[in-house]
């Protein structure tokens, strides 16, 4: 990328860069960013920032506050993700942020769309309150915009070419539009339910759930739904909003408390079915949503997804069956089972190659084989996810094939860690040699802990120690 004199960006060789950014130490990542960021707008840039994105959640560079990002806030806990496997509760997807952005600029007060873009220009990187006090005029004024661009006949032909005739994504716009009514309600929502994702849910915070209904509710009884969706989407299990929902005063939703219950409980329950569908055997697919990649789950990140999936399914299925709603368990079993395949296919199935391949076999020449660190770590990983494995058993019907699994692995590590320990004598002789072949038998004794229990590992343990001369005084 070149830089005019003038400060404005003429981007070139570009194709390609994406690559290249998710391999650069973190520091460069970080300057690159900066750099893009100053021509944001061109759309090879655009497209360069859709493909880092994945490295840009995970580093999370402190980034240069944009009137588009403010627009975005009080709807970003439902946008779309890119982890794959995890949903936001009646998600908006991010190909509606450009359709948005051009009905609010064309449709919207454009000097005070300057003005405030001037204001959000003098902001630093990280000053929420500064960007709040924007949203204050900004939020009102884009809904505004955006639903008369929608509803009116005026502006049917712009929105026609924005949206492409799509219904789902004028549902959508609409939806952002609603989220923008009750921007500061949702920002002070955000505070009380920090950090992101909620593991439980306190007094405190349902009471702070209470409080924002209400207050949406004096808007428009048609936005606590709205309201209800960001508070689900900030909790580790969405479900658990079901749970007391019913306690909740509403305040002047009430009369509609069971229809946003009903609502809300299928949204919980289609949720679920959409998290499952992108779970196939032991890949998702990663990325942006568009013709992302599929990759292999981690052994662990396939616990912690079936863990949240799981707990999330359990905590519906009592509000269900407590509110006698039959017609959800189907649908909820199928949820169970699309998980035990993702179990069944990233950590059980291929344990043999995830954790006995890192206990090197006896060379033929008598040397030991040189410990591979990364493989350990890799092997331990897997082994912590298969124990992990004995709290989803109950849940996924995985009794007999854990059982097996874990049978298999205690019966391949003993063979290999004995088959290296009837070569330490050949090793003993070269303090290097012996040093390998020492390193070697305890990783293996590692894993067969990690998989089987001390009690059991204790005999090889013991065998062990007997050959290196531990016991010798």
């Amino acid at each position: 990328m070149t830089q005019k004199a003038d400060g404005t960006g003429e981007v070139d060789r570009l194709p390609g860069l994406e690559s290249r950014l998710f391999d650069i130490p973190e520091d460069k990542f970080i300057e690159v960013v900066r750099l893009l960021e100053r021509v944001r707008d061109h759309p090879d840039v655009r497209q360069t920032f859709a493909a880092i994105r994945p490295r840009l959640v995970q580093v999370r560079p402190g980034r240069r506050p944009t009137i588009k990002r403010v627009l975005c806030m009080p709807f970003e806990d439902v946008l779309e993700s890119f982890s794959g496997a995890d949903v936001p509760l009646g998600r908006i997807e991010r190909r509606v942020i450009e359709p948005v952005w051009r009905l609010v600029t064309e449709c919207g007060d454009t000097a005070l769309i300057d003005q405030l873009d001037r204001q959000v220009q003098e902001t630093a990187p990280g000053n929420l309150n500064a960007l709040r006090n924007i949203g204050r005029r900004l939020w009102p004024m884009a809904a505004q915009a955006i639903r008369s661009a929608v509803e009116q006949d005026g502006s049917r032909q712009l929105v026609w070419r924005l949206l492409h005739g799509d219904e789902e994504l004028r549902r959508q716009v609409l939806d952002v539009a609603a989220f923008l009514d009750i921007g500061l309600t949702v920002e002070a929502l955000k505070d009380a339910l920090a950090p992101k994702p909620l593991p439980a849910l306190d007094d405190h915070h349902v009471q702070a759930i209470e409080q924002a209904a209400q207050a949406a509710a004096r808007q428009s009884p048609t936005l606590v739904n709205h309201l209800l969706l960001v508070a689900a989407s900030r909790m580790a299990n969405p479900a658990d909003l079901l749970a007391v929902l019913n306690d909740i005063d509403l305040g002047k939703a009430r009369r509609e408390q069971p229809v946003i219950f009903a609502q809300l409980s299928g949204l919980v329950v289609t949720n679920l079915e959409e998290r499952s569908v992108r779970l196939d055997g032991n890949v998702y697919g990663k990325g942006d949503g568009a013709g992302g990649a599929a990759v292999a789950i981690a052994p662990e990140e396939a616990i912690a997804i079936a863990e949240r999936l799981v707990a999330s399914v359990n905590t519906t299925s009592a509000v269900m069956d407590f509110l006698a709603e039959p017609v959800y368990r189907e649908r909820l079993d199928a949820v169970k089972a699309a998980v035990r395949t993702m179990v069944t296919g990233s950590v059980l199935d291929t344990a043999p190659q995830g954790i006995l391949t890192a206990v090197a076999a006896p060379a033929a020449n008598g040397r030991p084989v040189a410990v591979d660190d990364d493989a350990q770590t890799v092997a331990e990983d897997h082994a912590r996810a298969l124990r992990r494995c004995e709290g989803l058993a109950d849940a996924l019907g995985l009794h007999q094939p854990l059982k097996d699994a874990m049978a298999s692995m205690e019966k391949g590590l003993l063979e290999r860690a004995h088959a290296l320990l009837a070569q330490y004598p050949k090793a003993a002789g070269d303090p290097d040699d012996a040093e390998t072949a020492e390193i070697n038998l305890f990783y293996a004794l590692r894993l067969l802990e990690m998989v089987a229990g001390p009690a059991k590992a204790d005999r090889l343990r013991t065998a062990i120690m007997a050959a290196t001369g531990e016991f010798a005084e």
